[in-house]
């Protein structure tokens, strides 16, 4: 059964666009990692609100792309621009097309 990691990010004022910038390559390398589909969404009432939504078929795959030196490197790079913490919440998917 496929397993959805959801991370929600929320940026400092005057900052989500240097954020995205940053973020959107690391979040495109999740397939190199195993993800099975993945989107980076924007919030229309907030927009320093932003969501990470990703399909795996195990766990393990996601903490391979969260801690490898990569996304770590990534993860760095963007540590003055949003809020702390960012903890995934795990989902499991029960229907899609």
């Amino acid at each position: 059964m496929s397993e959805v990691c959801v991370l929600d990010w929320h940026t400092a004022p005057f900052r989500a666009d240097r954020w995205l910038d940053r973020w959107e390559p690391a979040a495109a390398r999740m397939p190199a990692f195993g993800a099975r589909s993945w989107s980076l969404t924007r919030s229309v009432d907030d927009p320093l609100a932003f969501q990470q939504t990703s399909v795996w078929e195990s766990r393990a795959d996601f903490e391979r792309y969260w801690y490898s030196g990569e996304i770590e490197a990534a993860r760095t790079s963007v540590i003055d621009l949003h809020d702390l913490p960012i903890l995934p919440t795990w989902h499991t998917l029960l229907a899609a097309e």
